[in-house]
């Protein structure tokens, strides 16, 4: 036998090994090469050809495109952090008008740092390397490298106030409600100045959720006002779980299906994330849960807590479907959302509106939902809820 010569049984283990490598060696690496004249889209649809982090923001972009190019796609953001301080209000009313998200869950904080600027008041340069106890005699609130003028916040409860004089005190608000009517009120009041996230979100039948209303002045003002009146006006906070669970089931039943963005974690991420595995509470444990999970976060995942938490792991709480879209990018999303809003503008640019889903709420708090242009469903009633 030739020294060159090989055994059938070796043939077959080198052919083995070589189709195991090709498996892994498939797809190369791209480098990313920078080019005058390139769109902020097609820089980020770039990044997703390299590797590593970049690879994992391009991933989280394209998702989020691909969402927004589906005939019957509802996307749901969940958002958490200083992002209205930070200068990124017209970025959420871009992305709120151009329906680039259906559901929003935020804070209540960022409602109040929201409704402030809609006032045509500021947030200013700061910085974090100054003197804290000489801002709390000024009267200035610091947010790391911004500031904030107290005097200028506190004359928010007299808009507050003013405005719970349009409420009843015989009936609840969920905090959807009363965010979408405050949003509705303040364009016709002598307060209104420019436009923001809360009167965006009304005027475009965008719901805004919140898992902890009495976290933030928005709220807090109006304990205030109970307090100076006595008139009761009462936030529901029992009812939005259901009415987040009876979207999704509007959508789906459509013939839709729903994903979800998660810029930051804490409450938001979460609540917006049970509104699929609520859905037991409807009688709906035939929602296929969301088909999108993009995220972009800080918090490491080794802590245990929610807000790092991998979105294969929201997959065991029932809160994503099996066959779900994964991106995750390890990071702040602010300057990230700067630029995926306006990738996104210049990916939409020339097509029709997207039609996308619609809500509003009737004079005694039932919330009317339209998905894709249907008629209008009246969730209670649909779904057999108080």
């Amino acid at each position: 036998m030739s020294e060159h010569d090989t055994s059938p049984a070796l043939e077959d283990e080198n052919n083995g090994y070589e189709q195991a490598r090709r498996h892994f060696l498939r797809s190369p690496v791209t480098r990313v090469q920078p080019r005058a004249g390139a769109s902020v889209r097609e820089a980020l649809r770039a990044l997703y050809e390299a590797s590593g982090p970049p690879r994992n923001l391009g991933g989280v972009y394209r998702g989020w495109e691909e969402m927004l190019a589906k005939e019957k796609q509802a996307v749901w953001l969940t958002i958490a952090g200083a992002y209205i301080p930070f200068g990124l209000g017209a970025t959420m009313t871009t992305l709120i008008e151009q329906h680039l998200v259906d559901f929003i869950v935020t804070t209540p904080a960022q409602i109040t740092h929201d409704l402030t600027e809609t006032r045509g008041l500021h947030h200013y340069h700061g910085s974090p390397h100054v003197d804290d106890n000489l801002l709390q005699e000024l009267d200035i609130n610091r947010y790391w490298n911004t500031y904030g003028d107290e005097n200028e916040l506190n004359t928010n409860e007299d808009v507050i106030a003013e405005f719970a004089e349009t409420l009843s005190d015989e009936r609840p608000y969920t905090p959807s409600e009363y965010f979408w009517r405050l949003g509705r009120w303040l364009p016709q009041s002598r307060h209104y100045r420019v436009d923001g996230m809360i009167t965006a979100a009304a005027r475009e039948g965008i719901p805004i959720f919140c898992p902890s209303p009495a976290d933030g002045d928005i709220t807090t003002d109006l304990a205030h006002y109970r307090k100076k009146t006595g008139r009761r006006i009462v936030i529901d906070a029992v009812k939005e779980p259901l009415d987040m669970v009876a979207v999704n089931a509007v959508v789906e039943d459509a013939g839709g299906r729903c994903g979800l963005i998660a810029l930051g974690g804490g409450a938001p991420r979460n609540y917006g994330q049970q509104s699929m595995a609520c859905a037991y509470m409807l009688d709906r444990r035939d929602l296929k849960k969301h088909n999108y999970g993009l995220r972009i976060g800080l918090d490491p995942v080794e802590t245990g807590g929610l807000s790092g938490s991998t979105i294969s792991e929201g997959k065991t709480w029932k809160k994503y479907s099996a066959d779900a879209v994964i991106a995750e990018y390890y990071s702040d999303f602010m300057a990230p959302l700067v630029l995926i809003v306006q990738a996104l503008l210049e990916a939409r640019a020339g097509q029709p509106p997207r039609q996308g889903v619609r809500i509003r709420y009737g004079d005694d708090g039932r919330l009317f939902v339209s998905a894709f242009g249907a008629p209008e469903v009246d969730v209670q009633a649909a779904y057999g809820y108080a």
